[in-house]
């Protein structure tokens, strides 16, 4: 069965055009393809879990079903593969714009009662924000624990040098505000911007303040 998820709303694509002079370049089908095919992924099932099944597994102590693996994409001729990966993950990112925060593994699952004992919602956290982007954008699974995520033998891609730049894309990993430890993630759009799923919901962001501050260390997948 479908899931239907939440409606949301995107940034125009001038945005992501914008996000660096590499996704500026890409060709005018290739920018179109980057979105051209989210409403047949969207019809796709968000888990292996038949939806019928998904009352049993409980409430919302639980983070539901887990993720579906999605298909890889096509990439359309005459794009540099690279930098159309990149817009790929930020477009993705920004289509899901407007996503509660919620402790959950798929968008959909919405057991209730919500966040702060509010009404039923459905939502992801930071890092299966994260891992949700790569897989449905590139097929590409990696784990939704902020900690392996960061660091470890499962940590997908590498991690950056402090002399690299970053790129459209890049996972961010943010420590608490005692820098103590890593605690949070979001996804690298330009040197001004990042998205990630935070208290208020998926949300563009400055690059600054405490993402900036309390800065750890970056990984990149697509290279």
């Amino acid at each position: 069965m479908s899931v239907v998820r939440p409606l949301t709303r995107s940034l125009p694509l001038v945005f992501l055009l914008a996000a660096g002079s590499a996704l500026a370049d890409l060709p005018p089908d290739a920018v179109e393809a980057l979105t051209a095919d989210f409403a047949e992924r969207d019809r796709l099932p968000e888990s292996s879990t038949p939806q019928s099944d998904w009352h049993k597994i409980g409430s919302s102590e639980t983070w539901g079903p887990k993720a579906a693996h999605y298909p890889p994409v096509r990439i359309p001729a005459g794009a540099d593969p690279i930098e159309w990966k990149r817009a790929r993950i930020v477009a993705v990112a920004q289509h899901y714009l407007g996503l509660p925060y919620q402790h959950h593994h798929i968008p959909a699952w919405a057991p209730g009662p919500g966040r702060d004992g509010g009404p039923p919602a459905a939502g992801l956290d930071c890092s299966n924000f994260t891992s949700w982007v790569y897989n449905y954008g590139l097929g590409i699974v990696f784990t939704s624990d902020v900690h392996l995520q960061a660091d470890g033998p499962s940590a997908p891609g590498r991690r950056l040098t402090d002399d690299e730049a970053l790129a459209p894309g890049d996972l961010l990993f943010i420590k608490n505000r005692a820098g103590a430890k890593v605690t949070h993630v979001v996804i690298y759009i330009d040197p001004g911007h990042i998205i990630d799923d935070h208290a208020d919901g998926v949300r563009v962001r400055p690059f600054n303040g405490w993402y900036s501050t309390s800065f750890s260390h970056a990984r990149r997948i697509i290279e």
